[in-house]
């Protein structure tokens, strides 16, 4: 890809330098058509649609139950991280996946070819959160980032595939004069991070009052069969300073936003330093920190953000635990 860029840059070049001595030549000003190559190549290579990114998602997904990468367009260099570790093709969840469920939601991105996907995997017959991101260029996948939520015994609670089921409110298209522009998005979903990074009670986005939180397939926000703070709405909740543990939201990086539906996808990590033993909520109250927040270590997770009327609605998160501080492999 590196050389693709450079010989583009060295036409780029000649095309620019050549225009200027044409000018000089002939007394004229004209315009450099560089600009006007560049941005024809870029929409060349992003010439995917809202359904070319969806197929492309299929095929990775019927890719996976074959156990064979070459059933899936991809660069020769094509780039696979699953669970915030770098992998070759064809390795890790390549080679156990053997069924997918009904669940599945599609997050495009045309207008920078990327893709992003949340649903529910079978390994050896054993069903598991999947959350995936693609990026497509020139009709090829060159990126794949992958993470899987996966059952560490038979009767865990947490992640929960069994209980997701289709919510229409992330299939539903926001009016074309509702649409906000992608940085309006991007803020309201990093303004969620800031809320809850050293989480005091202030909040710096915006929540719908009815919006709910699900998280490994776990109603953590919202729930209306939940009891204490899990029964509280997303910014009640948070006004209580209850996630104060979280020391630091990192590496926020949003990687698929679809203005069509109202959609922001963000991977990043949740760093807990587990210094505090205890700490003051924003009513006064002394919480005692608890196993397994009392110690270091991470999450890195994909957060999926449904944007209405210019406020949070629907929050879903696919959460797994890595080792504290643990580096993205995707700067």
């Amino acid at each position: 890809m590196r050389k693709g860029f450079l010989i583009a840059g060295v036409v780029a070049v000649w095309i620019l330098g050549a225009a200027l001595a044409c000018t000089a030549a002939s007394g004229a000003t004209a315009a450099s058509p560089a600009p006007v190559a560049r941005a024809a190549r870029a929409a060349a290579a992003n010439d995917c649609s809202r359904a070319c990114l969806n197929g492309f998602v299929d095929k990775f997904l019927a890719a996976l139950l074959a156990h064979d990468p070459s059933k899936l367009p991809h660069s020769p260099h094509a780039r696979y991280s699953e669970n915030n570790v770098m992998l070759q093709l064809g390795d890790g969840l390549w080679a156990t996946a053997d069924g997918l469920g009904t669940y599945k939601i599609y997050i495009d991105d045309p207008e920078r070819g990327e893709v992003g996907f949340y649903g529910v995997i079978d390994e050896n017959h054993t069903p598991d959160i999947l959350g995936a991101r693609l990026k497509v260029v020139n009709h090829e996948v060159t990126q794949i980032e992958v993470l899987v939520a996966r059952k560490q015994s038979a009767n865990a609670a947490f992640p929960n595939p069994d209980t997701l089921k289709e919510k229409p409110i992330f299939y539903e298209n926001v009016p074309p004069n509702e649409r906000l522009s992608r940085a309006k998005m991007i803020a309201l979903a990093n303004g969620y991070f800031d809320t809850i990074q050293k989480n005091t009670g202030k909040i710096y986005t915006s929540f719908a009052p009815d919006c709910q939180r699900v998280e490994n397939g776990v109603i953590t926000a919202n729930n209306p069969d939940g009891t204490g703070v899990a029964k509280m709405g997303c910014e009640a909740q948070l006004k209580t300073g209850l996630l104060r543990f979280v020391t630091r939201c990192r590496d926020r990086r949003f990687v698929v936003v679809d203005q069509q539906k109202g959609l922001v996808l963000v991977n990043g990590f949740f760093d807990h330093a587990g210094t505090d033993d205890t700490f003051k909520l924003a009513d006064g109250t002394t919480y005692h920190v608890r196993i397994p927040f009392d110690r270091p270590y991470s999450f890195v997770m994909f957060e999926l953000f449904k944007i209405q009327h210019a406020q949070i609605r629907q929050i879903e998160a696919v959460i797994v635990t890595v080792p504290y501080h643990m580096p993205t492999p995707w700067k």
